[in-house]
């Protein structure tokens, strides 16, 4: 990751700005040596964001597009990272 001095990013902001909007690799700031923030654009930002509020809300969206990727013709068995771990009887009798 390429840093910048606070200094020389603010004077040349419009080109560094260009650099992560053309999908080049974020850009550190630094000030007095240590880095203080980072510049990103806002495609990466969301990315890494998600978007979501809550963990329960991020885990329904990985569970959705789990499903339908283990729906989708592409998917293969090699894909399913739980194949070794999923029990795959029906279940047993239980009451309460």
């Amino acid at each position: 990751m390429q840093t910048l001095p606070f200094s020389e990013a603010r004077a040349h902001l419009a080109n560094a700005l260009r650099s992560v909007e053309a999908g080049n690799e974020p850009i550190s700031i630094s000030r007095r040596g240590q880095v203080a923030g980072v510049l990103m654009s806002f495609e990466q930002y969301q990315r890494l964001s998600g978007g979501a509020t809550c963990f329960a809300e991020r885990l329904g969206r990985w569970r959705t597009m789990y499903l339908a990727h283990l729906a989708s013709d592409t998917a293969a068995p090699e894909d399913d990272p739980f194949a070794n771990v999923r029990q795959v009887d029906t279940g047993r009798e239980f009451s309460w």
